[in-house]
């Protein structure tokens, strides 16, 4: 089911409340050196919540949900990926179903009672389709699934990260 139509899921203006921040690099390795993991719950990939985040208005998902476009619009945004070993040229034999990760700390100003005021996210692939996680640094790394409305958020949130382009001007052309 498209997010965008799952009873459960925010619409977009209920997501004005919200500010999205990339992490760094260094505070990503910093977590690592103290031996931290982190944990991801892939929204995309749980049975119990059956979403997809179609990227146009077609209903096929197989067409719809590539990784193409959202991942230029996430480099228009925030530049390269932080996770050092998702970067471009990169050994890249032990990568499985991720080519790349964007990490995100989320902030929510509204009624805590709905959404904690502080989460993780990751924007990644998933079998070369559109996928966010909801995410923790963890001591180790054990399954993880989060609540659902945190989860329904957080993928609805990342859709709307890379569902419009950038808008940019290069020598007095609009692309």
């Amino acid at each position: 089911m498209d997010i965008r139509n799952h009873p459960d899921a925010p619409d977009f203006d209920e997501l004005q409340d919200i500010v999205v921040e990339p992490i760094s690099r260094a505070e990503i390795e910093e977590h690592r050196a103290d031996g931290a993991v982190l944990v991801e719950d892939n929204v995309r990939e749980r049975d119990d919540l059956n979403v997809v985040a179609y990227l146009s208005g077609d209903s096929d998902a197989a067409q719809t949900d590539g990784i193409g476009v959202p991942y230029y619009r996430l480099t228009q945004l925030f530049g390269t990926p932080q996770f050092p070993e998702l970067q471009a040229g990169e050994d890249i034999s032990g990568r499985t179903d991720e080519t790349f990760k964007y990490l995100f700390r989320v902030t929510y100003k509204g009624d805590p009672v709905e959404l904690p005021s502080e989460w993780l996210m990751t924007i990644h692939d998933s079998h070369v389709r559109f996928a966010a996680s909801v995410a923790e640094w963890r001591d180790e790394a054990p399954a993880f699934t989060a609540d659902s409305k945190l989860a329904l958020t957080t993928y609805t949130l990342a859709l709307q990260i890379v569902l419009e382009p950038v808008e940019c001007v290069f020598e007095d052309m609009l692309f």
